[in-house]
């Protein structure tokens, strides 16, 4: 199971949970509209490959911060293999909310806004299988989930500015990609490994990331983690190459969807 990133800090986990919180919160922390023009114009900045690591960096931010509180292990299982499936999506499998439960209103319930951050985990995995270019949207809002449950000192801005900056430079969006389109092909783009988020070093080093991949997939357990696919599954499907090995081609790994 994944460990707490160094650029989370401890403390955030042990944090009182002092914001508010409601159905009616929760939607207007999911409408398409609600991400402010700001963080829109650094998203756009970003390719699809480098929304999808940061909207998954952005859902542990509000798992850790939610796991002093509450048993996260289920949902560190799911991000697990969210991860697993920015490199191939033959690695996860579905990750849909098969319990979405209404009677979580209970003032200070943690499970409340976990159970939110799980269903838009659900989408974001849904959004990337078919490459929609929601992407935008959906990473914003996971953005702004973090910041309404996280305290104001946790350090979560400041990380996802200097994230913006370092991916508008290491993960550049293409001229290719058009947000009117049904779907972007993004099999081109370099999967953004998960330890690349404590320092956000530019340039990107390719070594270095293939090393950060495969130290990944030594740590993940497709035995100990429903939502991974085992290595003789997915041989059995037809994976190309070694599953549970990163190997970088040099035009990118193919493994998103065509228009």
């Amino acid at each position: 199971m994944l460990n707490r990133p160094a650029h989370i800090p401890a403390a955030v986990t042990q944090a009182p949970l002092t914001f508010s919180w409601s159905n009616e919160i929760a939607l207007r922390l999911d409408d398409f509209d609600a991400v402010p023009p700001r963080l829109g114009n650094a998203l756009e900045k970003v390719n699809y490959k480098g929304k999808m690591a940061l909207a998954l960096g952005c859902l542990e931010w509000v798992v850790w911060r939610l796991s002093g509180l509450t048993d996260v292990q289920d949902a560190l299982q799911r991000i697990e293999a969210g991860w697993a499936s920015q490199v191939s999506v033959a690695y996860a499998r579905s990750l849909n909310l098969a319990s979405v439960r209404d009677e979580l209103t209970a003032p200070g319930d943690p499970a409340r806004p976990l159970q939110t951050a799980l269903i838009r985990l659900e989408m974001l995995q849904l959004i990337y299988r078919k490459g929609k270019t929601q992407m935008i949207s959906m990473s914003g809002r996971c953005a702004l989930l973090a910041f309404h449950v996280l305290p104001p000192d946790s350090g979560f801005e400041a990380w996802l500015e200097k994230a913006l900056v370092a991916m508008a430079v290491t993960d550049l969006c293409g001229p290719d990609y058009d947000r009117r389109a049904r779907s972007f092909d993004y099999s081109g783009e370099a999967a953004v490994p998960r330890a690349w988020l404590d320092d956000l070093s530019v340039p990107r080093d390719p070594a270095a990331a293939a090393a950060d991949w495969n130290a990944f997939f030594t740590a993940a357990d497709p035995a100990s983690n429903p939502f991974l696919v085992p290595a003789d599954e997915m041989r059995a499907q037809g994976f190309p190459g070694e599953p549970y090995v990163f190997e970088a081609a040099p035009s990118g790994p193919r493994t998103g969807p065509s228009q």
